[in-house]
């Protein structure tokens, strides 16, 4: 009896040590500070420089980060709305640094060469580019 007991004892310590570990946080795939040049889909020959900066533990709802045009000095908080499959979608919830209001939504979404490619909407324009880990 004793023999079956310990058998069925040590089946179950294999099987639960060999089970999956519980997924890590989806949006800290995203996580990192990422550099590009973003353009203005009305006018391809407006640009600026974007430094989008994730950091890891990021929640629903919650702040997560920032975004800066190196142009005009313009910083924002992000807040995360949402991470489906390699879609990190996002808003703008305040103006961190510079002369600009906190407008619009944007997702960045991860490319299968480790690039992100970033949409953000303001109310005028969009702009667009691919952004790489720094």
């Amino acid at each position: 009896m004793n023999t079956k007991l310990l058998f069925v004892m040590l089946i179950t310590l294999i099987v639960g040590a060999c089970s999956p570990s519980v997924p890590s946080n989806p949006a800290d795939r995203f996580a990192g500070t990422w550099s590009g040049t973003m353009s203005m889909t009305d006018d391809p020959t407006v640009s600026a420089v974007a430094i989008v900066t994730i950091p890891t533990g990021c929640s629903v709802n919650q702040p997560c980060g920032d975004a800066t045009n190196t142009s005009n000095g313009c910083k924002w908080e992000m807040t995360l709305v949402s991470v489906n499959d390699d879609v990190f979608e996002y808003s703008y919830s305040k103006s961190l640094e510079g002369d600009c209001e906190a407008l619009g939504t944007g997702t960045l979404t991860l490319n299968p060469d480790g690039t992100l490619f970033r949409e953000h909407k303001f109310p005028d324009f969009t702009i667009t580019g691919t952004l790489t880990r720094r």
